[in-house]
């Protein structure tokens, strides 16, 4: 529904959607219905829940401290790649569990599992980018806080 007369023809609409469609690059991750470490994941900074978030313009996800949507101010927020940080997760369980097949993240939650993720530093580079910075992480196990 149209509220007074349209700034743009249908054409001229047309054009620029197909001139925004042409620079989207359509790469975005998917939202996923249950990350796998939500729950398991927490910020050193804070102790508070780290959440999968969608990353613009890139074909992975994070998994970021959500200090301010608890509508608190986190000292020292992490983030961190989530193909990395579950890589690291599953890896670490089967170790401590010797245990093979599928790791899902109720199997994590009853063996209480804990892993926490300290800030790292800001920029780039072909260190950073080859994978995460393991002395940044924690993996703990015991019973549920």
């Amino acid at each position: 529904m149209l509220i007074g007369p349209p700034l743009l023809t249908e054409e001229e609409f047309q054009a620029l959607q197909d001139i925004l469609n042409a620079r989207s690059n359509g790469i975005h991750p998917k939202r996923r219905e249950t990350s796998l470490l939500v729950g398991v994941a927490h910020c050193a900074g804070c102790s508070g829940r780290m959440y999968f978030a969608t990353r613009k313009s890139y074909a992975y996800g994070d998994y970021a401290c959500r200090a301010s949507a608890r509508g608190t101010t986190c000292p020292a927020p992490a983030a961190i790649r989530a193909s990395w940080l579950d890589e690291y997760a599953v890896s670490r369980y089967r170790e401590a569990f010797a245990v093979d097949g599928e790791v899902t993240r109720e199997r994590l939650l009853r063996d209480g599992v804990r892993v926490t993720v300290a800030k790292g530093r800001s920029g780039g580079g072909p260190e950073r980018l080859a994978g995460p910075d393991t002395s940044r992480l924690t993996f703990t196990v015991g019973p549920r806080p």
